[in-house]
């Protein structure tokens, strides 16, 4: 696990959306299983789509969701 990838988030948590809080909240507390999960599992274990998901990581600064899960690895 990146405790840096988890220490960006944890920053950028405050001024995300509600959306984004709950994708975050998740990857903050199971960042083992995050990290396995494909963008659309993800989104239909918290109740968010896939597209938001993908969303999240590009605000992150990835180029999309594969390069959030292997930081997260």
């Amino acid at each position: 696990m990146n405790s840096d990838l988890i220490k960006n988030i944890r920053a950028k948590m405050p001024k995300m959306s509600k959306s984004h809080k709950i994708i975050a909240a998740y990857i903050i507390e199971r960042p083992d299983n995050a990290a396995y999960l494909t963008a659309t599992k993800l989104g239909n274990m918290i109740g968010i789509s896939e597209s938001t998901v993908v969303r999240f990581a590009i605000e992150l600064g990835f180029r999309g969701y594969p390069e959030m899960q292997k930081a997260l690895k």
